[in-house]
């Protein structure tokens, strides 16, 4: 991901406010345009959009230069506007191109959430006093994700991958990206090989990212939407349920899932809302591939820095950080496998 924009600001304005104003039939002019830098898989843009009708505040995501994920801009559009549909709480989805003759890379347009805010990595408690309300309705939102039952045009854009498949998009990030030596995630991917499980169920919709960081919360800590869906896919949902009970999203509360519940207090919560039963012994094996897709996405991102093809902050601090705690995490994983 470059470190800035390949167009400057007003070139990309201009470009918002023209594509705008031929969808939306009316001259439209756009405004206090800013770069978010949280994100890794996309360049996001908030902007003000004003015409004859009103003012609207909406968000672009497009195509970085260089990212830690490659994945197609009409997964995301479909998933997020499937969620939206069945009533989950995400952002309104607006315009898709799959061109770069808009926005000047594959991208599409969706509405800002207002008031919201996510939480940081080093946060040591973000969602203070309300955190085992944040978790519930959290975990009922993912629970109610999980019950959809994938629809034709889903398998049109979503693709399936079960838990052999997760397995060697991630052993193909590895093998690709390593630079040096990586005794830990080899060790991680010759267990998950020998042991790969059956499916938890049939198969669902599943998010791909699931974590804390990656939803926004109002001041009271009261749930806005779930963000992120790039990694959307078809699959096993104990997918989402060991990301987001992974460690490296605990905020140094390692018995609270997300820094929000027990795993005790999540599960019977996401069982009711999705009609499905949890099993102790899949997610054994869901818990360890989490954290061997976090390596392989970091080792990803460190390539991507030592190569030059990156030089964008997150991408520098994913390669350091969280690779030494997914490191270290998933070596105590495989020690208590063995034991």
């Amino acid at each position: 991901m470059p470190a800035s924009p390949p167009d400057g600001p007003d070139d990309l304005a201009s470009r918002l406010a023209a594509y705008l104003s031929a969808r939306w039939e009316k001259p439209v002019s756009v405004s206090h345009l800013e770069r978010f830098h949280g994100g890794a898989a996309r360049e996001t843009f908030r902007f003000r959009a004003r015409s004859e009708d009103g003012e609207s505040w909406l968000v672009l995501r497009r195509d970085p230069a260089a990212s830690l994920i490659s994945t197609a801009r009409h997964v995301e559009f479909h998933a997020l506007s499937r969620a939206h549909a069945a009533g989950l709480p995400v952002p309104r989805p607006r315009h898709l191109e799959t061109g770069a003759e808009a926005f000047g890379a594959p991208g599409f347009l969706m509405d800002a959430i207002e008031g919201g805010r996510a939480a940081g990595l080093f946060e040591e408690d973000p969602y203070g006093a309300t955190r085992e309300a944040t978790g519930t309705a959290l975990v009922a939102a993912l629970g109610r994700l999980h019950r959809l039952v994938p629809d034709a045009q889903d398998m049109k854009h979503l693709p399936f991958q079960d838990a052999a498949g997760r397995l060697a998009h991630w052993r193909l990030a590895l093998e690709r990206h390593q630079l040096r030596p990586e005794p830990v995630a080899h060790a991680a991917l010759r267990w998950l090989e020998r042991h790969l499980p059956d499916p938890s169920g049939p198969p669902a919709l599943v998010h791909g990212d699931f974590r804390s960081g990656n939803f926004l919360v109002d001041a009271n800590s009261q749930l806005l939407a779930i963000l992120d869906w790039e990694m959307a896919h078809l699959g096993d949902p104990l997918e989402d349920l060991a990301w987001l009970a992974d460690p490296l999203w605990a905020h140094g509360q390692p018995d609270l899932v997300g820094a929000m519940l027990p795993l005790a207090q999540v599960l019977p919560t996401w069982e009711a809302q999705s009609g499905r039963r949890f099993d102790a012994s899949l997610f054994a094996w869901w818990r360890l591939f989490a954290g061997f897709q976090g390596l392989a996405i970091w080792i990803s991102s460190g390539f991507e820095v030592a190569r030059m093809q990156s030089v964008d902050p997150v991408l520098v601090f994913s390669a350091l950080y969280p690779y030494r705690a997914h490191n270290a995490a998933v070596a105590r994983m495989l020690k208590e496998l063995a034991a």
